[in-house]
């Protein structure tokens, strides 16, 4: 491996930064030093010396918010206000680990439910998996990694973070904190590389857990090529769609609607992709779209006034022309947008009357494409949703509450949002997909709960009655 990551500000291309790549050698070195320090030291940490590191690195965040939002805003294009929100959310999702760290607890076992077990006890205590290899996303470079590395810290684990390719930089100053607040070097290792470099460093012996975020043809191949036994978290993303009821409040759902669909410019795993509207309101809903999605500004993501910044990369751009074209050439219309921008950037699209011959409706976009339809029976559009290979959020905005029970209870997602868009997240609920969305569940709790195991500890009295 070894050579250099050239990190740019994909609004304009220039060169922030150039981080030296390690070798394939001192990859797999990082590795051992990790299970080494787990077995020998790290393992052996108390909770309360685990939760004193994350409550610094916590206080750290807090104290550096404006460095931290704009490093978002320049490597990986999301708006300052933002990266501003990203950045507090991190603040909490280190200090939850840190109080789910204090609480880490077994469970007792009843043992006298058969004549001859009267005089045993059982119990459960909670230890750490080992080494944990974090692999990252470009879309949420701080609070992605502080879910990924703080939960692992947390539960007893030492980490080697692989952080995206296009934002490593935010990675660094992370890391950076954590060894500060007193982790170990040994602990927690950095390891900037290419994704194609990453699938060389899978199969090392001492991983035990993989906590991947990103691209599901790639996230798929990771359980193929770790070691048996090695448990593995993937998060991808999906087409994630909302149902808009006739007695919906519009007031509402609109903005809620636009902001699920153009947040970060679309580049979020439940980006809301398909909106289907009630064919009753569908004209005064689609007019009220249309404004509020030509409201929005695009441009450099470093202004106050942004709201949709560039896309990643050149090649992003490229391939949200041609969706558009795909779905124009195969019978949809472009109510608003449709079009490259300079910068990298791409006008917030609304397109209407997509069908699953169009890529925009059977692909996830990961871009600023929204497209609307009409309804009128809602067991169709479950049977649409379903028919999908993605399974992750979705959303129904509505006053009726047994239409909303009833679409959450049928429909096949993660998770099911009423009157909020597909995109919400709070850092300590499940979150996560399942299909081809992804496997597993993240969220503080449940992702230090996925890197311990359960032992088990019997004991026979011997001196009973």
């Amino acid at each position: 491996m070894s050579g250099k990551i050239v990190v740019v500000n994909p609004f304009n291309n220039e060169v922030i930064e150039e981080i030296a790549k390690p070798s394939l050698e001192e990859a797999k070195e990082a590795f051992r030093t990790a299970y080494d320090f787990w077995q020998q030291e790290f393992k052996h940490y108390p909770a309360y010396q685990r939760a004193d590191i994350l409550y610094k690195v916590s206080n750290k965040i807090s104290e550096n918010v404006d460095l931290l939002a704009m490093s978002i805003a320049c490597e990986g294009g999301k708006p300052l206000k933002d990266a501003r929100v990203e950045v507090r959310r991190a603040i909490n999702t280190v200090k939850m680990s840190a109080d789910y760290c204090l609480n880490l607890n077994g469970e007792q076992i009843t043992m006298d439910r058969a004549a001859g077990t009267e005089n045993y006890i059982a119990f459960t205590i909670k230890e750490p998996i080992g080494v944990v290899l974090a692999i990252s996303a470009f879309n949420h470079p701080l609070n992605l990694i502080c879910h990924q590395v703080a939960t692992a810290v947390a539960a007893g684990n030492t980490v080697v973070l692989k952080p995206a390719e296009k934002t490593p930089l935010t990675a660094k100053i992370i890391v950076d904190y954590f060894h500060e607040a007193g982790l170990p070097r040994e602990a927690l290792h950095y390891l900037p590389l290419t994704g194609t470099e990453t699938q060389n460093i899978l199969d090392n012996e001492f991983i035990r857990y993989v906590s991947f975020i990103g691209n599901a043809s790639i996230g798929w191949q990771i359980r193929r090529l770790v070691k048996p036994g090695v448990k593995v978290m993937l998060e991808h993303g999906g087409t994630a769609a909302a149902v808009l009821d006739s007695n919906a409040n519009l007031e509402n759902a609109i903005p809620s609607i636009v902001r699920g669909a153009f947040y970060h410019s679309g580049q979020v795993c439940v980006s809301t992709q398909i909106l289907y509207v009630h064919q009753s309101i569908y004209d005064k809903a689609k007019q009220r779209l249309i404004e509020k999605v030509s409201k929005l500004v695009t441009g450099d993501a470093r202004l106050e006034n942004t709201d949709c910044g560039p896309l990643i990369t050149p090649a992003v751009v490229e391939r949200m022309k041609l969706l558009v074209e795909d779905a124009i050439a195969k019978g949809a219309q472009i109510l608003i947008g449709g079009n490259p921008l300079p910068n990298n950037c791409f006008e917030p699209t609304l397109i209407e009357n997509v069908d699953n011959k169009m890529l925009v409706f059977e692909e996830e976009i990961f871009g600023p494409i929204l497209c609307i339809n009409s309804y009128e029976n809602i067991e169709e559009i479950i049977q649409k949703i379903n028919k999908s290979k993605f399974a992750f959020q979705t959303a129904i905005y509505t006053k009726d509450i047994d239409l909303a029970l009833y679409y959450a209870r049928n429909i096949e997602q993660k998770a099911v949002v009423v009157n909020d868009s597909t995109a919400f997240r709070v850092d300590w609920m499940p979150f996560g997909g399942y299909k081809y969305s992804g496997y597993g569940t993240g969220g503080v709790k449940y992702a230090i709960e996925d890197m311990t195991e359960n032992k088990l500890i019997i004991i026979k009295n011997q001196f009973s009655k």
